[in-house]
């Protein structure tokens, strides 16, 4: 690395030793200061929404004991035309 001396010239600019000090501004001082967020009453709205969704399990219990219950007994039957035909209508919806 080389160093070399830049030949610009820097003004120092010295500041008054009595210069005064400027007023503080008038309010509550940052230490006594609260923060407050308000929100709208959609985000409240969203909020409840998201909670309720929390409330309700991934899964629910009896729907599978209930499958469970008729694949073991053989009475749960699948209707592979049905189940084709809603892929088939997704496949094209996807596309649009």
């Amino acid at each position: 690395m080389k160093i070399s001396d830049d030949p610009t010239p820097v003004k120092i600019v010295k500041l008054p030793d009595n210069r005064a000090a400027e007023p503080c501004p008038q309010g509550p001082s940052p230490a006594h200061r609260k923060d407050r967020v308000s929100l709208s009453p959609q985000a409240k709205e969203l909020l409840n929404a998201q909670r309720a969704l929390a409330a309700i399990p991934d899964v629910r219990p009896e729907k599978v004991e209930e499958i469970k219950a008729r694949i073991a007994d053989g009475s749960y039957r699948i209707d592979s035309e049905k189940i084709a035909a809603k892929m088939i209508r997704q496949a094209l919806s996807d596309d649009e």
